[in-house]
């Protein structure tokens, strides 16, 4: 993932223009509202206050420093904390000798942190203490990406649980709104999640925004899903 907004080449270009075929489309009066889901650990703190979040990249080999010193931040500044968050999977790499492989917990995304905070607050904090460090522009808008509390609670929540399940695109999220039909999840644990079907990987996935970015969910195929607008 990069700062700008460039193309990802294994995005098909498909030519639905309605509902795409064998998804389970249900009735406007069918919908429910957008499960609520709890997020743990350093991110249930933070989560009381509501305040958006932003994202920047760093180094990926001070990805680990970097979070120490958040959460040492955060411990000392309890009246005005910027909670941390950082998608990790595990990433395997075959050993030197060709016999067998190396399982490590990574950084998904290289780099990828996002900050809680208006803009404002973390443009100042930034310019404070990592003046080298800029928050990433929505592609959409130009303007430094904010993500409300209520959308990246359960992006989070699903990024801790379903880790390979999640796939960050290199494009920006309206580039796949042309002749499709934003949908809203019913069911699973995409509950609540919209976007449109795209097929990625010769798979049919679910491409959300955040941040103005696409991000894909697969294995959606089970799912019942409304339209959205």
């Amino acid at each position: 993932m990069t700062q700008d907004c460039s193309t990802t080449p294994s995005i098909a270009n498909e030519n639905d223009k309605r509902f795409p075929k064998g998804i389970r489309i249900k009735s406007a009066d069918a919908t429910s509202e957008p499960v609520k889901q709890q997020v743990s650990n350093a991110e249930d703190r933070a989560g009381d206050d509501q305040q958006p979040w932003g994202y920047l990249f760093v180094h990926n080999r001070q990805v680990e420093a970097f979070k120490k010193e958040m959460d040492a931040y955060n411990l000392a500044h309890p009246e005005a904390p910027h909670a941390c968050f950082i998608h990790y999977s595990y990433k395997y790499k075959q050993k030197s000798n060709g016999k067998g492989v190396i399982k490590k917990h990574l950084p998904t995304v290289s780099g990828l942190v996002f900050l809680q905070g208006d803009t404002q607050s973390l443009q100042t904090f930034l310019r404070t203490h990592y003046p080298s460090y800029h928050l990433i522009k929505d592609c959409s808008t130009g303007l430094p990406a904010s993500i409300s509390h209520q959308k990246m609670q359960p992006f989070m929540q699903v990024l801790s649980s379903h880790p390979e399940h999640i796939t960050f695109l290199r494009d920006p999220f309206l580039k796949f709104a042309k002749d499709r039909v934003k949908l809203r999840v019913l069911t699973g644990i995409f509950k609540g999640f919209e976007g449109y079907i795209v097929r990625v990987d010769r798979d049919r996935q679910l491409v959300i925004e955040v941040g103005g970015y696409a991000v894909a969910l697969r294995d959606v195929h089970n799912e019942d899903f409304t339209p959205a607008e």
